[in-house]
């Protein structure tokens, strides 16, 4: 399905997906915003934007091909035979547009439009049944689910979480070798936007309650051997939790909880 979406984004018979677009069109040499979602969207660290520009000489076509394809591949990953019912719920939500939760077309919506949530909550599946290399997308991303590593604080387990770290810390090292001065950028708007207003709708629960409730969850999650409980924490535990955005990190928790056997322990 991802590959047939794809092309048809990619000659234009579906809507281009702004979200892998933005990630496409970045420009190195003018990388952040001066202002969160005013100014530019790129906002992750380097690693992500340097590798993307490395993929332009093969045009925006393409890349658009192959992208939407692993999003979906992700999303297929997690969700097998259910991957149909996310769909259609999101379909069936869309005509009530802005009058429908934004939580029934969040998964379709991430899908179509290329977020690398999606990527992110396949690596924390990928890492809970054994490869801890799963945690990369998100590390070097969206960072803050790391606060998933929590796992293995709280289970004693310190070589998954050593490798997890040193993984993306060589990662970013290679990174900052080829182009410190954007690792200097992105810390500099991170400080300076870390008070902003942010540029859409949030979700009424403050991080200052969501927080504690996510570790809590995931302390309890990792005493009793409930690793679904693992992108549940992780998505409620966003700082910025855009309004409804939270269930495309969450379908992680189903093949978890359906197969509570495939972590490893």
């Amino acid at each position: 399905m991802g590959f047939l979406l794809g092309i048809l984004q990619a000659i234009g018979n579906l809507p281009v997906p702004t979200d892998s677009f933005n990630y496409w069109a970045v420009d190195l040499a003018h990388l952040y915003p001066e202002r969160w979602g005013i100014d530019g969207t790129y906002i992750y660290p380097p690693v992500l934007a340097q590798i993307l520009t490395l993929l332009h000489p093969i045009g925006w076509q393409l890349f658009t091909i192959g992208w939407t394809t692993l999003i979906w591949a992700a999303l297929a990953y997690m969700l097998g035979r259910w991957t149909w019912l996310f769909v259609v719920v999101g379909i069936a939500a869309a005509p009530f547009g802005y009058g429908a939760p934004a939580e029934l077309t969040d998964v379709l919506g991430h899908a179509l439009n290329g977020n690398v949530q999606l990527l992110i909550a396949a690596g924390i599946v990928v890492a809970l049944r054994g490869n801890t290399l799963g945690w990369l997308p998100g590390l070097l991303t969206k960072f803050v689910s790391g606060l998933g590593l929590g796992w293995y604080v709280a289970r004693f387990e310190w070589r998954p979480l050593a490798i997890s770290l040193a993984a993306a810390a060589a990662v970013s090292a290679v990174s900052f070798a080829f182009a410190p001065n954007l690792w200097g950028e992105w810390i500099a708007w991170v400080v300076k936007n870390a008070a902003a207003p942010p540029p859409v709708a949030l979700e009424p629960v403050s991080f200052a309650l969501r927080l504690p409730m996510s570790l809590a969850l995931l302390v309890w999650g990792a005493r009793t051997n409930r690793a679904w409980v693992v992108p549940i924490a992780v998505g409620w535990g966003t700082p910025a939790l855009y309004l409804g955005t939270y269930p495309s990190m969450w379908v992680g928790a189903l093949p978890l909880f359906l197969d509570p056997r495939g972590f490893r322990r």
